[in-house]
């Protein structure tokens, strides 16, 4: 038994960008977003969605945040209540109540700290709302941006999987990443703490 909580309607407010549940006036936006190639060669998708399969896959999201309990949160990451990136957190054990965190921000949106901010909120979100102990999160190799991102927020490196995934036909290294909700602070007002 574990006294993990399942959390809805999600709506956090950081200091530039709110995430919130997504809602199907977001699917150009997302689908703007997953298709730009700057993304689209860092994501695991063999190719792009499209519109209509993202379409086909939003009734699925919705059940999936209906579920009890809620395991899988996908929210949109907003600026003025535009679509600007998405955050995901997945409760992967509950009866060890760990989870794992990915984000990812329009490349027009980068370098302007929203990816931090977005990533503080979801660990905010699993740690304070939700009630995890252990939140993972894993970048390439290559991708040091990510790093900054998962560090600045307070999250260690744990080491690297070798051929990890396999994406396109090519085997991807991961770097993992991991908090625990017992960490100190990355800094004074980190977005990690529980609300």
């Amino acid at each position: 038994m574990t006294d993990l909580r399942s959390v809805r309607p999600v709506r956090l407010a950081g200091p530039r960008c709110t995430l919130r549940e997504w809602a199907d006036g977001d699917l150009a936006a997302l689908h703007a977003l997953l298709t730009d190639a700057r993304v689209a060669e860092r994501t695991l998708d063999e190719t792009p969605p499209s519109l209509d399969d993202l379409r086909a896959a939003a009734p699925a999201w919705r059940r999936e945040a209906e579920e009890e309990p809620r395991r899988h949160y996908r929210l949109a990451v907003v600026v003025a209540d535009r679509l600007v990136g998405l955050g995901t957190l997945v409760v992967d054990n509950p009866v060890h109540r760990r989870g794992e965190i990915g984000y990812v921000i329009h490349p027009d949106h980068w370098g302007q700290g929203l990816g931090t901010e977005a990533a503080g909120l979801l660990l905010r979100l699993g740690f304070g709302r939700v009630g995890l102990h252990r939140v993972e999160a894993t970048t390439r190799p290559d991708h040091p941006a990510s790093w900054r991102v998962l560090e600045k927020v307070g999250m260690r490196r744990e080491g690297i999987s070798r051929d990890h995934l396999l994406v396109r036909g090519r085997w991807w290294d991961s770097v993992r990443y991991a908090i625990l909700a017992t960490d100190p602070p990355a800094r004074p007002g980190s977005l990690h703490a529980g609300d």
